[in-house]
């Protein structure tokens, strides 16, 4: 299994508000202020450091409140432009690694992270809420079989082997098949001896994570004795749920915090997994959904620079 260096965690997201001097060199060195050589946080005539930089991202950013609305609320952070992007996939990548952007909207388990050697901003006033990788299911198909099965998922899944796993895939160029089979193998997780049938359909949103993770769920549920089908390229949260809720996908797995703020936006979501969970059971169960455990590894929304912006 791929080892990756351990992401570096650079300034926090608070130093993006704080003051550059007007004759400063632009983003600073490494001063914990965040600011440049010449300024400090009650400069005058400086401008903060994020108004210098461009953010990129989902198209969805200016409306979403983990993203710009709670960028300006907790931080005071205004950037000086936004370039919509994709969901923290090859275009927001390559946009960073060209220098298109100068903050990137990624996921913290990305593998691209560490093998860049890019800079995980510290989210020090708790921005971002807990997105544990949790396995959904709909009412018509949920018994104890496989309840079981993929709890042991959610059991043995990390955020550092989940890390582990997206770097195969992403980098190394692995089928995410290939990869979940890996996993399931050396943890010992297996739907042999189980007497399950019937029809299954899993689901994913396309990107490697989830793709990997839905792989699991298949793989288990194929052994259990269930005919599983695989729908694993879908495009959104704004089509899977739906999917979900009429029934034509059955199991996927999901996010807490996003999850829970795509079926409530006021809700009132948190870095606590557990209070996460807890507020989706109702939501969920009024569309005819279950939630179950949720896992250790938790993929939260990172904003990213490179070593020369940090």
């Amino acid at each position: 299994m791929r080892k990756f260096r351990t992401t570096a965690h650079g300034a926090a997201l608070l130093a993006l508000a704080l003051f550059v001097g007007a004759c400063g060199s632009g983003v600073g060195g490494d001063d914990d202020d965040g600011g440049g050589g010449n300024g400090d946080a009650g400069g005058g005539g400086g401008e903060p450091v994020a108004s210098q930089l461009v953010l990129g991202g989902p198209p969805e950013c200016p409306e979403r409140p983990f993203c710009i609305p709670g960028l300006e609320e907790t931080y005071g952070i205004e950037f000086k432009d936004f370039k919509p992007l994709d969901v923290a996939g090859p275009l927001t990548v390559r946009a960073l690694e060209g220098g298109e952007i100068d903050v990137a909207l990624l996921f913290s388990t990305q593998s691209v992270i560490a093998d860049r050697g890019w800079v995980l901003l510290e989210d020090d006033k708790g921005l971002q809420t807990a997105e544990n990788i949790t396995p959904v299911i709909n009412h018509s198909v949920h018994d104890a079989a496989i309840e079981g099965l993929l709890n042991q998922i959610s059991g043995a899944l990390t955020t550092e082997n989940i890390t582990e796993l997206n770097g195969r895939v992403e980098i190394d160029g692995e089928k995410p098949a290939d990869v979940a089979a890996d996993f399931l193998e050396s943890e010992g997780i297996s739907g042999e001896g189980e007497s399950g049938s019937g029809n299954i359909t899993v689901g994913a949103v396309a990107f490697a994570e989830n793709q990997i993770v839905a792989e699991m769920y298949a793989q288990v549920l194929e052994q259990a004795g269930y005919s599983v089908k695989r729908q694993l390229d879908l495009g959104s949260r704004e089509i899977l749920q739906p999917a979900l809720e009429s029934g034509e996908i059955h199991v996927a797995p999901e996010y807490l915090g996003s999850l829970l703020l795509f079926l409530d936006p006021e809700a009132a979501a948190s870095g606590d997994p557990q209070e996460n969970h807890d507020l989706l059971v109702p939501l969920l169960d009024a569309k005819g959904i279950g939630i179950l455990e949720f896992s250790e590894a938790n993929d939260t929304n990172a904003f990213v620079v490179t070593q020369e912006t940090a």
